[in-house]
């Protein structure tokens, strides 16, 4: 009896901070991405620099 009791309420718990977890207004809304001023990727106009390379190896 007391096994079950146990198991119900860790899993009541659980049910319980996924319940709130759902219904928070907050996470449906998502700043948008700060743009780098220098680029990345293949679409840089200059190459960055690699710190720490010296030459060829």
């Amino acid at each position: 009896m007391v096994d079950n009791f146990a198991i119900a309420v860790s899993h009541l718990l659980v049910a319980l901070a996924a319940w709130r977890l759902v219904w928070r207004v907050d996470l449906d809304r998502e700043d948008p991405p700060v743009q780098d001023e220098s680029g990345s990727g293949f679409f840089q106009k200059t190459p960055a620099k690699r710190q720490g390379t010296s030459g060829d190896a």
